[in-house]
């Protein structure tokens, strides 16, 4: 099975031992289920709310997840109350279906921000086909925030060795693609005066409606303070419905999702009383997204003293794009691409791990010295395409269910 995000086993850890992300959910939980509720826990990873939920006194859990790291949540079962009733499903929840519709749903599907992979598609599939009417989904609504920032430290990022180095190279062209990107940003919380302007609510995302993930927003502030503007920070609030938020904010150390940095194409010295307008954009792709943010500086007096427009997608050469996206292009598989083609197309013909490892070592001696590390590449591969570990070999069983119900 293909790893579907960037989690280790200790993340997953560190996600459970996260107080501020944690506890919020945990308590959630607890006011709502109710003993013989049905729960399906989206991104179970290694099982914690899964876990919980059966705690609890829920009838059925069904935990999915497409990452290994529930075979570390099977393990775990075995040292966990009523355990027995939760069913461990590999795969997205998008492509899977239940016998019945649930009492509630969680999916703490989060990154950095709330439109990590297909966190906003997942929750909507979840609230029309698994769960039942007027049942509880989790997170409730996100409210998304920015403020302009003095952020010296994060602009280093945009500075060095870009914009300056102590080798004497001029890297100098590749700025401004350091410039069209964001980036995750964790440590302990920044002064309030880094703040130039109040944080301002730009969005928000209801996931009891939501049908897009694309998302357009804009905030305007009359600077409260002088200093040198590098770009701003961005965060959400997520609303459980009841008790306190989860959120982000630089104000307050990092949590797991960290908190976001956008910078502005060049540092802008302002003074109190200037005005920043800011126009943020986040257009869905097939499989990721495009962000942007339009920023324009005015002087009290109504004179300009910036104007950037930027995008992640400058965040790359534009050539090498458009060449790659005309129609005309013909692509060529790298080896790489060879490799995991002949793999395919030994499992389409049937052929055992072992004897497409062997015909790995023929056709490609340079790249795989010894068996061990052929077959090795032959499980990875067939792991992310079998049938097994698809979802698609036959119907999901759910042993005794029947019974139970």
């Amino acid at each position: 099975m293909p790893r579907f995000n960037d989690y280790s086993i200790s993340s997953y850890g560190g996600m459970v031992i996260d107080e501020r992300r944690t506890r919020p959910y945990v308590e959630a939980l607890k006011r709502t289920l109710k003993p013989g509720s049905v729960m399906l826990d989206i991104g179970t990873g290694t099982g914690f709310f899964a876990f919980l939920a059966a705690q609890l006194g829920c009838a059925r859990v069904y935990a999915i997840e497409p990452d290994d790291a529930i075979d570390v949540a099977r393990l775990c079962a075995a040292h966990n109350v009523n355990a027995d009733r939760i069913r461990w499903i590999q795969g997205l929840s998008t492509e899977i279906d239940l016998p019945e519709r649930v009492d509630v749903v969680i999916g703490d599907l989060h990154g950095t921000m709330p439109f990590f992979k297909h966190n906003i598609a997942s929750l909507k599939d979840a609230r029309n086909r698994h769960l039942k009417p007027g049942g509880h989904l989790f997170p409730r609504r996100d409210l998304l925030f920015v403020a302009p920032a003095s952020a010296d430290t994060e602009y280093d990022t945009v500075r060095l060795p870009w914009q300056r180095n102590d080798y004497g190279m001029d890297l100098s062209a590749a700025r401004r693609f350091v410039a069209n990107t964001w980036w995750r940003v964790k440590g302990d919380a920044v002064e309030a005066d880094s703040l130039l302007g109040a944080p301002a609510c730009w969005g928000s995302i209801d996931y009891l409606s939501a049908d897009t993930s694309t998302l357009r927003g804009r905030a305007d502030w009359t600077l409260e303070r002088s200093g040198s503007m590098h770009g701003y920070y961005l965060w959400f609030d997520t609303d459980l419905g009841e008790g306190p938020v989860i959120s982000n904010t630089p104000l307050l150390p990092s949590i797991a999702y960290g908190r976001a940095f956008f910078p502005l194409e060049a540092e802008v010295a302002v003074e109190a009383g200037d005005r920043v307008q800011v126009k943020l954009a986040v257009v869905a792709m097939e499989d990721d997204h495009i962000y942007s943010w339009d920023t324009l500086v005015t002087a009290a007096d109504g004179s300009h003293k910036a104007r950037f427009r930027q995008s992640t997608f400058n965040s790359k050469p534009i050539v090498q794009r458009a060449r790659a996206a005309s129609e005309t292009h013909a692509p060529e598989l790298a080896e790489a691409g060879r490799i995991d083609l002949a793999i395919l197309q030994g499992m389409a013909a049937g052929q055992a791990n072992g004897a497409i490892a062997d015909a790995l070592l023929a056709q490609f001696p340079d790249r795989f010295p010894t068996r061990p590390a052929a077959l090795n590449r032959v499980v990875r591969v067939s792991g992310s395409y079998s049938r097994e570990h698809s979802g698609e070999a036959g119907a999901i069983e759910f042993p005794g269910l029947q019974d139970a119900m």
